[in-house]
């Protein structure tokens, strides 16, 4: 008869270093987390894999990786590698890469400025800070995933102070005002690429602009 507490054959589990053996392997067994080892459970892999698993699913760089601010925001993007890429080159696709990496509340406005091409972005940051190089990374993103006829005419970022919210672009001016005053750091988000004019409408300046915010 086998021995139920070994999964040797009965003719050797007699022997010492056979059952010892054997005593070692059950106990390394019993000590792996099983859940560990399913790769494509996003949600539960070890963190370790997560970036061998955004470049297996392509959303390494600017499809998405590289602005994913927090673990929770990586697993997210690869799980919605497939869909991503499935809807690459429609403005469904920009709003849900966005949303995978934090921006939950983007708002895309089509056909502005009189063109059905033209689209703009809104996204809301609430208190994070933000700068140039953040602005950067989200227009890259956007344009990995929209398509090429369509043209982004600008970024605007909405900030929250508490129950006030404002919307922040290149041509937002500030009247002047008496009150405390809150100081944040706002960057240009525009680089000059030829397709756009430089008629001063619009910062082209890799410096940032300081906005002084009075709240009355």
């Amino acid at each position: 008869m086998t021995n139920r507490d070994t999964t040797l054959a009965d003719s050797i589990a007699h022997i010492p270093h056979f059952a010892a053996f054997d005593a070692l392997v059950k106990k390394r067994f019993s000590e792996i987390e099983l859940d560990k080892l399913l790769v494509y459970l996003i949600d539960t892999v070890d963190a370790s894999a997560i970036p061998y698993l955004a470049e297996q699913f392509d959303v390494l760089g600017y499809k998405g990786f590289r602005l994913a601010q927090t673990e929770a925001d990586q697993r997210e993007i690869i799980k919605r590698s497939i869909e991503l890429h499935r809807f690459k080159g429609t403005l469904w696709a920009v709003e849900e890469a966005l949303k995978a990496v934090g921006y939950g509340d983007a708002i895309i406005e089509e056909h502005v400025e009189g063109h059905w091409a033209n689209f703009r972005v809104t996204v809301d940051i609430g208190t994070h800070p933000v700068n140039a190089q953040e602005i950067e990374e989200v227009v890259r993103m956007i344009k990995e995933y929209k398509n090429t006829r369509s043209h982004l005419v600008d970024l605007s970022y909405t900030i929250n102070f508490g129950d006030d919210q404002i919307t922040v672009d290149d041509e937002m001016q500030v009247s002047e005002a008496s009150a405390d005053e809150d100081t944040i750091t706002a960057g240009g988000d525009f680089r000059h690429d030829g397709t756009y004019l430089r008629n001063g409408l619009r910062n082209y300046s890799q410096d940032s602009d300081t906005l002084t915010i009075q709240i009355i």
